[in-house]
């Protein structure tokens, strides 16, 4: 069972956070902090397995937080907790292990703990030979027909806005991913993916066709779905022509 430190300035976001994680038997102690100087004081007295840390604090926020724990051995996983979607490319670059948004479903927070376990287990068993890190980032979990399923990231043309979660294409269908299209964002825009819409994510390997389509805006065609065609956002117009070399 994993230990818990959630830190949030606003009591009853901390404390609906500390309810769903005391319901969960993944989590043994949850402590509770208003602000970083609290935060850091526990954490010098007794470690913990994961820290769930708002971003927008009064005295120090969230990410300037994270930066400390680095100092911490051993330093505790990180989930970021907040309302706002726009830090998720700045977390993940300070290596968080994940990105809830406010209000945290409980059903995400225990993907999220399930991923803590296994990192914790794989963490056991000794470092992780290279080729099986490469094997892991390659892939995505995806629900289909009541199974969990690995689709390879290659495969996957377009990452588009289902309701709360993602829809993945791939050229043999269509797939829900138990994500945010932010948080799928954060995790491939290194492998070749571009957000180009609020709704759409595109890997830009599969991009086979490029059409003008009304206010300076686009039309993506992609291979294995000759029948989608992708909106591209003006404001993701720049970003599209810089990456494809228009």
């Amino acid at each position: 069972m994993m230990s818990a430190l959630v830190v949030d300035d606003e009591a009853p976001a901390r404390q609906d956070l500390g309810y769903l994680l005391k319901r969960s038997p993944r989590i043994g102690e949850v402590r509770e902090a208003e602000d970083t100087a609290t935060a850091m004081d526990l954490l010098r007295a007794a470690p913990a397995d994961v820290v769930f840390l708002d971003i927008q604090m009064p005295d120090l926020d969230g990410l300037q937080m994270a930066q400390l724990l680095k100092s911490l051995h051993p330093g505790p996983h990180v989930v970021f907790v907040t309302a706002f979607e726009q830090h998720a490319v700045e977390a993940f670059q300070l290596a968080a292990f994940d990105y809830l948004l406010k209000p945290v479903r409980a059903d995400r927070l225990t993907l999220t703990l399930e991923r803590l376990a296994a990192a914790r287990s794989e963490l056991a068993r000794g470092p992780a030979r290279p080729e099986e890190l490469a094997r892991a980032e390659s892939r995505l979990a995806v629900v289909h027909r009541g199974q969990t399923l690995l689709l390879s990231v290659q495969d996957i043309r377009v990452g588009e806005v289902s309701g709360d979660r993602v829809a993945l294409i791939t050229g043999e269908g269509r797939y829900l991913a138990r994500l945010r299209l932010q948080e799928l964002e954060a995790r491939l825009s290194r492998q070749g993916f571009l957000r180009v819409h609020r709704h759409y994510l595109v890997n830009l390997r599969h991009v086979t066709a490029v059409e003008t389509f009304f206010n300076n805006t686009f039309l993506l065609r992609l291979d294995g779905v000759p029948e989608l065609a992708v909106p591209v956002s003006r404001r993701h117009g720049q970003q599209l022509r810089s990456a494809l070399g228009l």
